[in-house]
């Protein structure tokens, strides 16, 4: 999770329309930076990290991905993870 927010923050130089497409539309309940899941056709495919990572990083609280330092974002997705409620 520290590599998406890394890449999509701009951390990394790394384009992130290279490893993701956000999704668009209004039907992104929960945060809205998430990450649409394009199909894998082939099953080598759903072991990349571009599509292993969409499944979390969608669930992620959007108080923990307002987070606008790295270690912030750590810390609180660290208690999202153990299952502390975020305040």
């Amino acid at each position: 999770m520290l590599q998406v927010y890394m890449i999509l923050n701009g951390i990394d130089r790394l384009d992130p329309d290279i490893f993701f497409r956000m999704a668009t539309g209004s039907n992104t309940r929960g945060n809205n930076q998430k990450i649409a899941k394009p199909r894998a056709r082939l099953g080598m495919r759903q072991n990349v990290f571009s599509q292993r990572v969409v499944n979390d990083w969608n669930s992620i609280p959007i108080q923990v991905l307002k987070s606008s330092i790295l270690n912030t974002f750590k810390s609180r997705h660290d208690k999202v993870w153990q299952g502390e409620k975020f305040r």
